[in-house]
């Protein structure tokens, strides 16, 4: 595969592939990758993760493992670590 990767001065780098996943990595550790099918993924510092999803829906991953889905018809969804509801 061919990865384009650039370093800007502020730190930040972009990495793109031949996919068309696209990946940006913050200096301060997070990141955020954009997947071929439009789902944007934040990554962020804290280790806490965000998607949001071509339809709408936002999945958050918590730092304890707890997953918070919140669906584009207002409906919210939590699954503990243990997968209880």
């Amino acid at each position: 595969t061919q990865t384009l990767h650039t370093t800007y001065a502020d730190g930040l780098e972009v990495f793109e592939f031949s996919n068309r996943q696209q990946e940006k990595h913050f200096p301060d550790g997070g990141k955020e990758i954009l997947f071929p099918d439009g789902t944007l993924k934040f990554i962020h510092a804290s280790k806490e993760e965000e998607s949001v999803f071509p339809d709408g829906t936002v999945q958050r991953i918590l730092r304890d493992g707890t997953r918070v889905i919140e669906f584009t018809s207002g409906l919210r969804e939590t699954v503990r670590p243990d997968g209880s509801k």
